[in-house]
């Protein structure tokens, strides 16, 4: 397909933010599985439901539109699909495999904020608040599942520390 108005290109991004959701649902079961942390397990159980309803706000933004979208393959998310992949040749703790695995939610959640950010305001500028609407409810639930996610980050890598300084401790013959 060639893009040569705005409105081929917001249709473009709309199926690569498809493709990313749906690379991303395929993600999250596996994640949950890894999780060691129960409030993780929760955010990204929740996550899932969110990112089925996001889903579900492209297909509406699509039909808004009067579109279908084309089949396209999102490669920044696939990117973070295959470090996540590469991860497990490294053969992790199930411990450094859970902190890797909070690190690489953190960086989905900013790549589908920019990605929403940026469809929001094509929506504004192409005349379209219904569909800009829409996209600002996934961008409001990545924003919310990016904080989530990032103070988890911050428990799970203390009390990893914490486990470290106790580990060490015991190597040496002494409590940490």
């Amino acid at each position: 397909m060639s893009i040569s108005t705005t409105r081929e290109l917001f249709s473009h991004e709309l199926a690569d933010a498809m493709s990313a959701e749906q690379q991303v649902l395929k993600m999250l079961p596996e994640l949950q599985k890894e999780a060691l942390h129960r409030e993780l397990k929760q955010a990204l159980k929740d996550h899932e439901g969110e990112t089925r309803q996001h889903v579900k706000n492209l297909q509406a933004v699509f039909k808004q539109l009067g579109e279908s979208p084309e089949e396209t393959t999102c490669f920044g998310m696939k990117g973070l699909a295959d470090e996540h992949k590469a991860l497990h040749e490294e053969k992790p703790s199930p411990e450094m495999l859970e902190m890797a695995n909070v690190t690489g939610a953190i960086k989905t959640e900013h790549y589908e904020m920019v990605m929403y950010t940026d469809l929001v305001q094509m929506a504004k500028d192409l005349g379209e608040p219904e569909c800009a609407q829409l996209l600002q409810e996934n961008l409001d639930q990545e924003k919310a599942m990016a904080k989530r996610v990032d103070a988890l980050s911050k428990t799970i890598a203390k009390e990893a520390k914490s486990r470290e300084k106790e580990l060490v401790g015991a190597r040496n013959g002494r409590r940490a």
